[in-house]
């Protein structure tokens, strides 16, 4: 064999010797923005991270930044895009456009979010372009509209509904989902009285007026400003014998009457998959938004029980979870 030959040969094996051992002496640093507890999420995204061979501290450095407000979320992502993260990943919709917003750069992964595309997190779902990409919540907004059916089909009285929506205007999905409830409620018989929310005071001041003499439930449309006085919330539904539609299995299990939603430990376990083809090199353009394929209906019969009410069997058969 020519000697050229085999010095290029030897060069190239001692090369890919080299890389293979940097690549497994790596340490990736990844970030993580939440409001208020996200456990299922986070829980679903370490274990997902954990079965593709990511441990933390040996390959793995994972910064998770757990805030009250968006602007104590802020300057967190902010130092995130400093100290130049390998991933940022964002839980919701708020936490990944505040990081984007600071980077066009370090790719970014947001773990269900509601409506991507109608919150200007990407392009399009098929193709995100720029920087961003990961699991929905929903690719749209129809959640809304079956979770509203499925409280009137629970709750066959219900008449008159309050319904609960941020309305700081930060999230556009907001008012678009408010939109959609707006346009299913007349179908299925039901009026609502909406009650916008831009502060705890404001959701004090609906809690303290509310009563079976000017609603028949209340309905929230999910957004973080709801998920630390959530047990506020429930206490006034149930002291008022109110039938109250949660955001997902968690309220419900705190109780709340009901709850429809995409499984959140399932969407945290996919991002997971997310953060590994981006760490091995993948361009999140590259990668296609998902929605979720596993939905919960729970349902709290304590509840029931509390504000007198007798949930029909037919939804009762359904559900997922039942408290009892």
């Amino acid at each position: 064999m020519n000697k050229k030959v085999i010095w290029l040969v030897t060069l190239l094996f001692l090369v890919s010797v080299a890389f293979a051992e940097a690549q497994q002496g790596k340490v990736y640093h990844v970030g993580v923005l939440t409001l208020g507890d996200n456990t299922p999420q986070t829980t679903g995204l370490r274990d997902g991270l954990k079965e593709a061979g990511y441990v933390a501290g040996k390959n793995l450095v994972m910064d998770i930044s757990v805030k009250a407000n968006y602007d104590e979320l802020r300057p967190i992502a902010k130092a995130y895009v400093e100290k130049k993260l390998d991933v940022i990943i964002g839980i919701g919709s708020t936490a990944p456009l505040l990081a984007k917003e600071l980077t066009q750069d370090i790719p970014i992964i947001f773990v269900g979010a509601s409506d991507p595309v109608a919150s200007g997190l990407v392009k399009s779902v098929a193709r995100p372009e720029a920087n961003v990409t990961g699991v929905a919540r929903g690719t749209d907004v129809e959640i809304q509209g079956k979770r509203l059916e499925i409280f009137k089909e629970a709750v066959p009285s219900l008449r008159r509904l309050a319904v609960l929506y941020n309305a700081r205007g930060e999230n556009p999905v907001h008012a678009k989902s408010l939109a959609l409830v707006q346009k299913v409620a007349p179908d299925i018989g039901v009026k609502l009285v909406e009650r916008p929310i831009k502060s705890t005071s404001d959701l004090d001041r609906v809690l303290s007026s509310a009563s079976k003499d000017t609603t028949d439930g209340l309905f929230l449309i999910c957004a973080t400003l709801f998920r630390d006085p959530f047990k506020e919330i429930i206490a006034v539904a149930i002291q008022k014998k109110l039938p109250l539609m949660g955001c997902n299995t968690d309220d419900t299990e705190k109780g709340a009457l009901l709850s429809y939603d995409a499984d959140r430990y399932r969407i945290g376990h996919r991002s997971a998959w997310y953060v590994d083809r981006i760490l091995k090199g993948t361009k999140p353009q590259d990668l296609p938004v998902e929605a979720p394929t596993y939905f919960e209906l729970a349902i709290n019969l304590k509840t029931a029980k509390q504000i007198g009410l007798t949930i029909p069997p037919n939804v009762l058969a359904r559900a997922d979870k039942v408290i009892r």
